[in-house]
């Protein structure tokens, strides 16, 4: 009996705690999705009427009502590419070409796919940059400006300007030695 009764301690033993396993399940709350981009229409709508007007300002050559009116359409909309692209044509026309370079850049991050338009803002960066000094990455701008679009001979010409430029600082640098 004693065999029997320590047999079916053991096995009374074994259901028991063989069946009092602990589980923890952690239940974390799954991400929520990211809020879509925040986007006003009636900004939109304002932006794309002040866009309107300073292209209208601009094609009459009259450069600093224009850029009121791209900073205006900047300021109801951050991303409106096209108006940062006019805003740094303002900056060319009016030769500050420092403050262009940034404008055109802006317009570079919104990229829209749009190889001819990125073909343009690439150019005028270029120009900038050539006009600024900076020679290396006005090349490249130019370089990049022709591959968009091979029918760019102002991004061509450009690039063989630079190139010719930098030809002769280096004989310069040379003769002075």
């Amino acid at each position: 009996m004693s065999k029997l009764f320590r047999f079916c301690s053991i096995l009374f033993f074994l259901l028991f705690f063989s069946c009092a396993e602990r589980t923890i399940v952690i239940e974390r709350p799954s991400p929520a999705p990211p809020p879509p981009p925040a986007k006003n229409y009636g900004q939109t709508v304002a932006s794309e009427n002040h866009l309107a007007n300073g292209k209208k300002f601009y094609n009459r050559g009259k450069y600093a009502k224009a850029m009121q009116e791209f900073n205006q359409a900047v300021e109801a909309d951050p991303r409106n590419q096209e108006a940062h692209y006019y805003l740094g044509l303002c900056y060319q026309k009016l030769k500050y070409y420092n403050e262009s370079v940034p404008e055109f850049k802006l317009s570079l991050e919104a990229e829209n796919g749009d190889k001819l338009f990125l073909s343009k803002i690439r150019f005028s960066l270029a120009y900038s940059l050539e006009m600024t000094g900076e020679l290396d990455d006005s090349e490249r701008q130019y370089e990049l400006a022709y591959s968009l679009d091979p029918h760019n001979k102002s991004a061509y010409k450009g690039m063989v300007r630079v190139k010719e430029t930098r030809q002769k600082h280096s004989k310069i640098k040379i003769k002075e030695k």
